[in-house]
């Protein structure tokens, strides 16, 4: 039977006062709200083919095609997904490559993109996240859990910097598996890290979390299903069958690029790159239901993301 939907009521003091630069926007000029269910209907929807915006899209699918073929972020975008774990080690390095001068300038032009300047910033904040979980934990050999890691730069990374902690890095996609192993080789943190494909939403998956982790990282992940009642239901399924004191996560709550990455792009099962955009509020709804609330929260500088790190309540 499912469960009432309840929303979160924030804890005294929250939103926190933000006094980093990637928050220098107000709270309130940021603050997200749900995506129509029209609008996101009409981003899975194809235009129609005498429309000026559908030739407008044609062409810049063109323009990215034949980028490919120069640019390495767009190649590797359309070979394994732009929401693959090789493109996003592509843009966290944030090194412009490709065959010629003018193919590293397409690919400069790709990573500065608003949304994968995001991505980078995120992955700074993710990484704060998990070094705060980790020493917020209190345990001798903490561990931490990321069930849809891709490359794991962020917990690979508050790993190196914790050497007491320990990590189980899991993903469906091998090729995302194969390039978190070789960063954990060089950043000397291989030791301490277990690797395992599974999907974050299978439920035997969850069940063979073991031991039980002390924080579960979960970044990425919501943005790419569309079902809200799968992201509830999954929070109701990370207690029942994992029990983690924290869980961090993020979600992207707007973006300006949406339509073009909807058109322009292609996942990681070759199919239009269509992202949900929800509010932070819903997805701390569905944590305040399973029993977590905002230990904080932080945005990049262009509101696109929020990251989270949740924590039991008692």
């Amino acid at each position: 039977m499912r469960c009432a939907r309840t929303r979160a009521r924030p804890p005294r003091g929250w939103p926190p006062r933000r006094t980093s630069a990637t928050a220098s926007a107000s709270w309130s000029r940021r603050r997200a709200t749900r995506m129509p269910a029209d609008a996101f209907a009409e981003l899975r929807r194809p235009l129609p083919v005498w429309t000026p915006r559908a030739w407008r899209f044609a062409a810049l699918r063109a323009a990215a095609r034949a980028g490919a073929l120069l640019s390495d972020g767009l190649r590797t975008g359309y070979r394994h997904g732009f929401d693959s774990g090789p493109f996003m080690a592509h843009v966290y390095a944030n090194r412009p490559s490709g065959r010629s001068a003018l193919g590293r300038a397409v690919d400069r032009r790709l990573l500065e993109r608003r949304t994968c300047v995001a991505f980078r910033e995120i992955r700074a904040l993710a990484e704060v996240a998990v070094r705060d979980a980790i020493d917020a934990a209190g345990a001798r050999e903490p561990l931490v859990a990321d069930l849809a890691a891709g490359p794991a730069p962020y917990l690979l990374r508050a790993l190196a910097e914790r050497p007491s902690a320990r990590a189980l890095v899991c993903d469906i996609d091998e090729a995302a598996l194969a390039a978190a192993r070789a960063a954990a080789g060089e950043l000397g943190v291989g030791d301490r890290v277990r690797f395992a494909r599974a999907d974050a939403f299978d439920r035997a998956a969850l069940s063979a979390v073991r031991p039980v982790p002390d924080v579960v990282v979960e970044l990425g992940l919501y943005g790419i299903y569309h079902d809200d009642e799968l992201i509830e239901r999954h929070f109701r399924e990370l207690v029942e069958l994992v029990g983690p004191k924290q869980v961090v996560f993020n979600v992207q709550t707007r973006n300006p690029e949406i339509e073009h990455i909807a058109r322009v792009w292609r996942n990681a099962a070759g199919e239009r790159c269509v992202w949900r955009l929800r509010p932070l509020e819903q997805i701390l709804g569905y944590a305040a239901a399973a029993g977590y609330r905002p230990a904080w929260v932080r945005a990049d500088r262009f509101g696109i993301y929020r990251v989270a790190r949740l924590e039991r309540s008692p």
